[in-house]
Formats: C-alpha cells, sequence, structure tokens
C-alpha cells in the first residue's frame, strides 16, 4: 500500500499482457533496487491470463495487485473501460507520483489514461515505435500514439522511435534513448546456471535436427491473410525435408481453426506444440536456424540471437531489423515468403550486423537507464 507522507517516491506499474511483463520486469526490479519493494507497486489487468502467468512465474515476478479483468471474448472497448475504472479507483484510494506504462496495448492505454484522469504523470516505455499506418497494427498502432499524446516522460528503444517522437512535436528534453528492456529480460534468461534440455510436448528440441519455430497472432491476419499464410506455408515446408518446422500454436481458438483446417493432414516435418514459456523460449531461440512470426518481440529478440527472421506483416514499427539485413518483411499472408525464406536460410545474415542491432537493443542495460533515470526526473532533475 502506498504511503502518502512517505519522502520515497511511490511508482505505479501497470502491464496485463506476457510481452508487457517481459519487457517491464528488469524494470520492476531495477526499480525497487532502488526505492525497495513498498515504494514500487504492480498492477496486472489481466488482460491475457494464462500467456501472462506463464511469463510472470518464468520471470519470478511479484505482482501486488491482479485485477483479472478477462473474460472469454471480451471486445477491446469492455476491456478498456474495465481497466480505466479500476485503475481510476486504486490511484484515488492509493495515489503514486507517477504510472509507468509499456508499449501499445489496451491496458498501457487504461493505465495511461487512468494516470492522465488523475493528473498523475506517466511515463511510457518503448515509447516512439510507428508503423506511420494507423489501421495496422490495429488498434495497436492507435493507442500508442494515444499514448504518447498524455505522457510526461517518453522512453525511446531507439534513435528512429526518438526522431518519430520529436516529428509529432514532443520536446527533445522528454526524450530519452534506452534500449529494450525486454532485451534485458532475454539475456538475464539465457545467462541463468540452469542447464535444462527442452523437450517440449511432441518435439525434441535437443534432437540434433535443425528447425525454424513459427509464431503467429495478430488479428489483422485473421481475415483472410493466415489463410494465404498456411498456403505459402506448405511450400516452404515440402521444399525443406532437411528442417523441421516447429510452431507453438497460439492458444486464441480462431487461430487455431483456420491453421488447423489447412493442416489436416500435417507433413512429417511439421511439429505444432503449445506454446512454450518464456525461459524455455529464450533457450530455444539462439539454437533456431530461422524465425517465421508476425510478434513484435520476435522481431527483437531472434536477431539479437543471431537469427534471421521473416516478419509476416505488411509493416514494421522497427524498420531497423530490416534495413541492416536481419529480417525480410514478407506482408501478412506471405506473399513474398517462399523467396524470402530462401534469401535468409541461404545467405545467412551478417554478424557485423548483429553486433549494431545488439548495440541499438541495449544489450541487456535499458532497464538501469529507465530506473536512473526516472528518479532523476521524480526528483525535478533532467532526464539525462
Amino acid at each position: 500500500m502506498f504511503v502518502t507522507d512517505s519522502p520515497t517516491k511511490q511508482i505505479a506499474v501497470v502491464a496485463g499482457t506476457r510481452p508487457e511483463f517481459i519487457k517491464m520486469a528488469p524494470v520492476i526490479r531495477a526499480l525497487r533496487s532502488l526505492v525497495g519493494e513498498n515504494a514500487v507497486k504492480v498492477y496486472s489487468t489481466g488482460q491475457h491470463r494464462s500467456l501472462m502467468d506463464q511469463a510472470i512465474h518464468s520471470l519470478h515476478l511479484k505482482v501486488d495487485v491482479d485485477f483479472d479483468l478477462m473474460t472469454h471474448a471480451q471486445p477491446a472497448a469492455e476491456i478498456q473501460r474495465r481497466v480505466i475504472s479500476a485503475l481510476d479507483r486504486e490511484f484515488k484510494a492509493r495515489r503514486p507520483d507517477v504510472v509507468i506504462v509499456q508499449g501499445d496495448t489496451v491496458s498501457a492505454f487504461g493505465g495511461a489514461m487512468a494516470g492522465f484522469l488523475n493528473n498523475i504523470p506517466v511515463a511510457h516505455v518503448e515509447a516512439g515505435l510507428r508503423s506511420h499506418d494507423i489501421g495496422n497494427p490495429w488498434p495497436e498502432e492507435g493507442l500508442r500514439q494515444m499514448i504518447a499524446r498524455i505522457a510526461s516522460v517518453h522512453f525511446a528503444p531507439t534513435e528512429i522511435a526518438k526522431n518519430n517522437l520529436i516529428s509529432e512535436g514532443i520536446t527533445e528534453e522528454r526524450i530519452l534513448i534506452v534500449g529494450n528492456p525486454g532485451i534485458d529480460s532475454l539475456v538475464a534468461t539465457q545467462a541463468e546456471k540452469v542447464e535444462t534440455s527442452v523437450h517440449h510436448d511432441s518435439y525434441d528440441f535437443e534432437s540434433g535436427r535443425p528447425f525454424a519455430l513459427i509464431t503467429m497472432h495478430r488479428r489483422e491476419a485473421l481475415h483472410g491473410a493466415l489463410d494465404v499464410f498456411c498456403e505459402n506455408l506448405k511450400h516452404i515446408i515440402s521444399e525443406h525435408m532437411e528442417l523441421d518446422f516447429v510452431w507453438p500454436l497460439h492458444p486464441n481458438p480462431v487461430v487455431r481453426e483456420i491453421v488447423e483446417r489447412h493442416f489436416m493432414t500435417v507433413p512429417e516435418n511439421l511439429h505444432f506444440v503449445a506454446p512454450l514459456p518464456y525461459d524455455e523460449m529464450a533457450k530455444v531461440l539462439p539454437k533456431t536456424r530461422i524465425v517465421i512470426s508476425d510478434s513484435g518481440g520476435m522481431q527483437e529478440e531472434a536477431p539479437y540471437c543471431g537469427v534471421p527472421i521473416i516478419v509476416m506483416r505488411d509493416v514494421t514499427e522497427r524498420p531497423e531489423i530490416i534495413d541492416l539485413g536481419l529480417g525480410k518483411l514478407a506482408g501478412a499472408n506471405g506473399c513474398s515468403l517462399v523467396s524470402d525464406f530462401k534469401t535468409l536460410i541461404t545467405g545467412g545474415i551478417d554478424e557485423a550486423a548483429v553486433e549494431k542491432w545488439r548495440d541499438i537493443q541495449g544489450r541487456g542495460f535499458a532497464a538501469v537507464k529507465i530506473s536512473e533515470a526516472l528518479l532523476k526526473y521524480l526528483n525535478g532533475d533532467q532526464l539525462t
């Protein structure tokens, strides 16, 4: 519980999805080490239930309040209303000095709006990512642009993200380039001295067989693009029998129905498995030959591990990986999937480009930069 007469600044962290907790976990730990456990209160909206709980467990994270707001097939507008309402009540009862949100989710926007409506400064982690297409990804591109309008502090992951914010009228003194705290989690998890052999469901990642990893979940692909992608994927699978294709299938029932309809007969080198816990994914990723994904986090993590990625989107908010030759943009339906796969699986990626991407992402020190800068801001000092 916040102590209103304490000289220690009180910090509220809001998250609700697996990617948010992966990226905010190192920030929470860094802040708690600086100001104490009781000064940092973590609110979970429960926007994503099973995958979020999985990440919290893998990251050994303490959550203070779990609103558990999500219900089956709940519309985005309803979860948004409930997030803002729950946090508004909480912030009125126990007012923090700052609210921190991450990324572009309904939970992030709800946390930012609840802070704004209570005249509490909002700090935005992963600020400034832009696809420059308000409908793609939807609704995330719109949500993150709206968060930028009401945030007081903008922690941009890259120079491009900072310049996006400046072009939208955000003053430079409110922006700090910090890298990506999601990479902090990746680096820390991979460094854990735990010898684990991953034998997951029907696939043994330790078998020695080279494999490609597939992850698909974006809602904009569910209206035809995923169908076309599956047909394009069949061509690659049949042409590359020397590779296994491992697909941790997202729990979304619409995704499952589409995929299962296209793969009623499963090729012998295609393996559907349950979603990998975060710590397992962090250990599996460096062993992967190539990633095919529509995930934002995977766009950051795969190249960081030296693994090329084919991005299954029409646009990306992380153009650096395309510019550096670390990945290809194949379209949401995989219109160039076959040719892009051949290019990357044959040519690989340049190690110098991988090192450049690691520099851009902060090499595991983003959370320290964020926490130290936030405390400076709360004490009335400049971010840098």
